[in-house]
């Protein structure tokens, strides 16, 4: 089973070239959250961002490899990542953030907040800022058990056979960086001549967040801090 945090910053190189095409910046998902999509992948250097379909994507190691440079197509690319969004049931029970997507070849097994852990059966509506769990309108009636008014366990990760949504909006995470200020890093995060610029568990400030920008890694701060 894969975590999403743990692919995104991960290294993509071509086997065709050789050459380094950047780093995983973010993911697209499907309209209904249930798998990866795509991977939008950053040159550390340039900073232009491009798309790769993940079907062209293995994972090796600590590494991500692609067959040839053309699978990397470059364009206007938004990201439908659901890390971060606010998670509430019909009747406006707050269940938390999500912290976590558990996934298997892409597939999404489950979400993971503060509070619970949901499949994306569940999900009924998934908006630009919030997604809603319960009995979805547009659906059938089914057997699918959803949530009451109180949160709970909602998938048994053990048991599990392991967005970009179509009103999606633009999203930089350079927009949100005052929302960094004040918590802490998760791990060590290296500047581009592969210095440590932010510690393990250090206290991010205003210098931090600067010299994360001064070294485009804004992006993978966002996504190892709590």
């Amino acid at each position: 089973m894969q975590k999403l945090s743990e692919i995104i910053s991960k290294n993509v190189y071509c086997i065709g070239s050789g050459n380094l095409l950047g780093y995983v910046l973010n993911a697209v998902f499907d309209e209904k959250l249930s798998k990866i999509k795509s991977f939008i992948v950053v040159d550390d250097e340039s900073e232009i961002e491009g798309e790769i379909d993940a079907k062209n994507m293995h994972l090796a190691g600590d590494n991500f490899f692609v067959d040839s440079q053309s699978c990397l197509q470059y364009g206007e690319v938004f990201s439908s990542n659901p890390l971060g969004k606010s998670v509430f049931t019909q009747h406006g029970v707050d269940c938390g953030k999500i912290k976590e997507v558990l996934l298997e070849k892409y597939n999404v097994v489950a979400f993971v907040t503060q509070n619970i852990t949901f499949s994306p059966k569940q999900i009924a509506v998934c908006g630009n800022h919030a997604i809603i769990l319960g009995k979805s309108k547009k659906n059938k009636p089914s057997n699918q058990k959803f949530l009451s008014d109180q949160p709970q366990q909602l998938v048994s990760i053990a048991s599990a056979s392991q967005v970009k949504t179509a009103v999606a909006t633009p999203h930089r995470i350079s927009s949100q960086t005052n929302s960094l200020l004040g918590k802490m890093a998760t791990r060590d995060i290296f500047g581009l001549n592969n210095e440590i610029i932010i510690k393990k568990f250090e206290i991010i400030t205003q210098k931090k967040l600067n010299t994360a920008k001064k070294h485009n890694k804004l992006n993978i701060l966002f996504y190892n801090c709590k």
